[in-house]
């Protein structure tokens, strides 16, 4: 993944609150929509995501993604992740648990932008605080492909759920440890 000049230019990313005109926001996608007006804010105020936004000059939520700090069942957990040791305990994980980009701005890859901002998030917090992968859940097959290309391996045993090891997160990104 090649580094890009982010936020773009008109364009502010900034920490989702109040004062986001979130409201407006229409992805195309109900979940994605309902995510950043009525869920986002309340999961910020119990410390269990940060929601960024990218808004445009106008004022406008042009897009946006989340994070959150989880953990991977011991079930779902790929051998090679931990070089073939079968893990005891929930494995840390971060998990790019949103990302949606309004219909007004689609067509200008700010969805690959905020992608790869998220996973240059995911360098920074890996140096704080360690996890083995980044998480996604893909919500439509499409989604499942677009995550594939970009080096994400289905989670064994789950619909949607895909990971990439921290140690491609920190090549593909940059940051080696």
């Amino acid at each position: 993944m090649s580094r890009v000049s982010f936020p773009p230019d008109g364009f502010t990313l900034e920490l989702l609150d109040r004062k986001h005109r979130r409201k407006r926001f229409a992805s195309g996608d109900l979940r994605v929509d309902e995510w950043l007006i009525q869920k986002a804010i309340g999961a910020m105020e119990k410390n269990t995501s940060t929601t960024r936004v990218l808004v445009a000059a106008s004022g406008a939520v042009a897009g946006y993604y989340t994070l959150a700090n989880t953990a991977l069942d011991v079930s779902l957990v790929p051998p090679e992740l931990l070089g073939g040791r079968p893990p005891n305990k929930p494995l840390p994980t971060l998990t790019l648990a949103w990302l949606g980009v309004d219909r007004g701005f689609a067509g200008h890859g700010l969805g690959t932008k905020l992608f790869a901002r998220a996973l240059a998030d995911g360098v920074q917090v890996f140096h704080l605080v360690r996890f083995v992968a980044v998480i996604v859940e893909a919500l439509t097959e499409a989604n499942a492909a677009w995550y594939g290309k970009h080096g994400f391996t289905p989670v064994p045993g789950t619909v949607g759920k895909l990971y990439l090891p921290a140690t491609t997160l920190l090549q593909v990104v940059g940051g080696e440890p």
